[in-house]
């Protein structure tokens, strides 16, 4: 097995032991542990089933856990509503699914949560999120409603909507996977200069690419346990365990 915790004290993301079962029966996760350094782009992979999804659901409460501890940037994840609201205010979080509102257009959507939650005048939500908008490459479309864009156009407003509440980290997961092909380098351009301007990032997804150039860590799960940990070169091309062997061999 390797190492499962960075060595750095500067740990925003800090997860141990962290068991959850379905309906009592399935235990989907088998005392997961994670920490996640500042400025640190963690990469998630493993085949479908193996628990990562849901795990990083556990970091901000959209899936609860039985077993275990969750900290994020030293608030401790619990049944507590207020600490609940804490940790949402700095993890954004962006799906497979775009999950825009329909009737609203693109700036409404990136306004909604700062003007709502962040109490922010509306003047400066707009002002925030027209730089987010141009900063993900879709300014010209801040007028338009969401099912007059592509669904690469939709993943970014998604994304500029999870950054308008300028959060500490950013979970992604499978953010591509329900694009078409064409559209998928465009999203992961806006992915790898998020990661370039030092977000702590988690993305859960399958793209051996970005994986490569942007992560500085790969964990890779299977069947509700994490398998292996390694830097990007490392995990590609020298895994060390059989299972991560087999997995590779299936998507490479």
């Amino acid at each position: 097995m390797s190492s499962q915790n960075s060595t750095d004290s500067e740990a925003i993301i800090v997860a141990e032991g962290v068991e959850k079962w379905y309906d009592n029966s399935f235990h989907v996760l088998q005392g997961v542990s994670l920490s996640v350094n500042k400025q640190e782009v963690v990469v998630m992979m493993g085949p479908s089933g193996s628990g990562k999804s849901t795990f990083i659901r556990t970091f901000n409460a959209l899936e609860p856990y039985q077993k275990g501890s969750i900290v994020i940037d030293g608030i401790k994840l619990s049944h507590d509503l207020k600490n609940i609201d804490a940790i949402r205010r700095e993890v954004g979080m962006v799906f497979q699914q775009f999950n825009l509102f329909p009737h609203l257009t693109v700036l409404d959507n990136v306004t909604l949560a700062p003007i709502w939650v962040r109490r922010w005048k509306k003047q400066k939500a707009e002002e925030v999120a027209m730089q987010l908008l141009e900063r993900v490459g879709i300014l010209e479309q801040a007028h338009k409603y969401p099912g007059q864009l592509s669904g690469g156009q939709q993943q970014r407003v998604a994304i500029a909507r999870a950054l308008a509440m300028q959060p500490k980290i950013m979970l992604f997961d499978e953010p591509t996977s329900a694009l078409d092909p064409e559209m998928v380098r465009e999203v992961l351009d806006v992915m790898r200069t998020l990661a370039n301007s030092g977000m702590t990032m988690v993305c859960v997804t399958h793209e051996v690419g970005f994986a490569r150039e942007v992560a500085d860590r790969v964990v890779f799960m299977d069947s509700g346990k994490i398998v292996e940990i390694a830097p990007p070169d490392e995990f590609f091309n020298h895994p060390k365990e059989e299972r991560t062997q087999r997995f590779l061999s299936q998507i490479l």
